[in-house]
């Protein structure tokens, strides 16, 4: 009875808590029981007392413990790295947890879509191609794409709000700035002005230019 304490506060830290303070998709006590029970055993997610589960049985658990009880994602995700590891052989099984996530998070949808969100993103981080594919044709999103727009967001481009930084226009003394969509200015006090310049035309005539730019002295 020790053993198994300490080995359920072990599971506890090595999962982490990132479901845990996300409320049930489903109230079902009976299956949240078993999920609490299959997080203190992971490996009883892929071997029954009769011998190996199937396929079909795997997914079955996967989308019932993750839609009642969330804290059963991390300890899922963890078997699922496991036969990524594995390679090639395990994509049956892989397969198998990508199609019980993906069922758990349409479930999820309509009653905690941020949880729901949550299984995305952490699968699109394990790594095994077969889980993120059969995720995508349940669900019709791409978890590897979601990874990799948080991370491309999160990069030293400007992110969301786009360039911050002047750039300087040659022929002209102000600095100007290039805007991009969702970009913002970084002085909000400026103002746009316009200066003109007498330039020659092709034809021997003159035209006048405007140029805007921004300046923080209007």
């Amino acid at each position: 009875m020790r053993f198994r304490l300490i080995y359920s506060a072990v599971c506890a830290l090595a999962f982490g808590a990132p479901a845990t303070a996300f409320a049930a998709c489903v109230n079902d006590p009976d299956a949240a029981q078993k999920a609490a029970s299959f997080t203190t055993n992971p490996s009883s997610l892929l071997q029954g007392p009769s011998g190996p589960r199937t396929a079909d049985e795997v997914t079955a658990d996967v989308q019932t413990f993750v839609a009642s009880y969330p804290q059963a994602l991390p300890a899922v995700l963890g078997v699922l790295k496991d036969l990524a590891g594995k390679g090639a052989s395990t994509a049956a099984l892989q397969s198998a947890i990508g199609s019980g996530l993906g069922k758990a998070a349409n479930v999820c949808k309509t009653t905690d879509l941020t949880f729901s969100l949550e299984i995305q993103g952490d699968l699109g981080a394990t790594g095994s191609t077969d889980a993120n594919t059969q995720y995508a044709a349940i669900t019709g999103n791409d978890p590897t794409r979601s990874v990799a727009l948080s991370g491309a967001a999160s990069g030293s481009s400007g992110g969301s709000g786009g360039q911050t930084t002047p750039t300087s226009i040659s022929g002209f003394s102000s600095p100007a700035q290039t805007f991009v969509a969702n970009s913002v200015s970084n002085n909000p006090t400026s103002y746009f002005s316009s200066s003109v310049s007498g330039a020659s035309s092709a034809s021997g005539g003159t035209t006048t230019t405007f140029v805007c730019t921004v300046s923080g002295t209007c």
